[in-house]
C-alpha cells in the first residue's frame, strides 16, 4: 500500500523489515524498497538540502502545508536510499511537534537495520534525523 506521494505506508515497510531473517533478506528488502524513492531533480541537490555527515551524498527536502510535513530525498547509494525510505515512512505527513515527539532512534531499532548501520553510516542517519527535527 502506498501514500500519495508514492511511498509505502509505516506499517508495511515495518512488517516488511521485520519478517527479513538474514543479512541478505534485508539487504533485498531495502534494495526493493530503494526503487520506490522517486529521484530528486539535480535543482534540489543542492548544498543547503544536503545532509552534513552522512558517509554517502544525501540530500534531503521538508515541505511544509497546513502545518504539516512531506519529506523528498535522495542517495547516491543504492542501500541508503532503502534507509531513506524506512526513515520517511515513520515522519511522512506529521506535524513536526508529532515527529519531535517521536523515539526516532527506538523506532528505527525495530526496524532490524542495525547489521547495515555501521559507525559511519550510524552517524549520517542520526544527522538525517536531525535534520527532519530541525529543519
Amino acid at each position: 500500500m502506498t501514500d500519495s506521494l508514492g511511498q509505502q505506508k509505516p506499517v508495511n515497510i515495518k512488517a516488511l523489515l521485520q519478517a527479513c531473517r538474514s543479512k541478505e533478506e534485508t539487504f533485498k528488502a531495502l534494495v526493493t524498497l530503494s526503487k520506490t524513492l522517486p529521484r530528486l531533480s539535480a535543482e534540489k541537490k543542492t548544498e543547503e538540502n544536503k545532509v552534513k555527515g552522512c558517509e554517502s551524498a544525501v540530500w534531503l527536502v521538508v515541505e511544509e502545508s497546513h502545518g504539516i510535513r512531506h519529506f523528498k530525498a535522495d542517495s547516491d547509494a543504492k542501500l541508503m536510499r532503502g534507509v531513506l525510505v524506512a526513515i520517511l515512512s515513520l515522519v511522512e505527513g506529521k506535524m513536526l511537534a508529532d515527529i519531535q515527539k517521536m523515539d526516532l532512534k527506538a523506532e528505527l531499532a525495530e526496524l532490524n537495520l542495525s547489521s547495515y548501520l555501521t559507525s559511519s553510516r550510524t552517524n549520517g542517519v542520526l544527522a538525517i534525523l536531525n535534520k527532519i527535527n530541525t529543519v
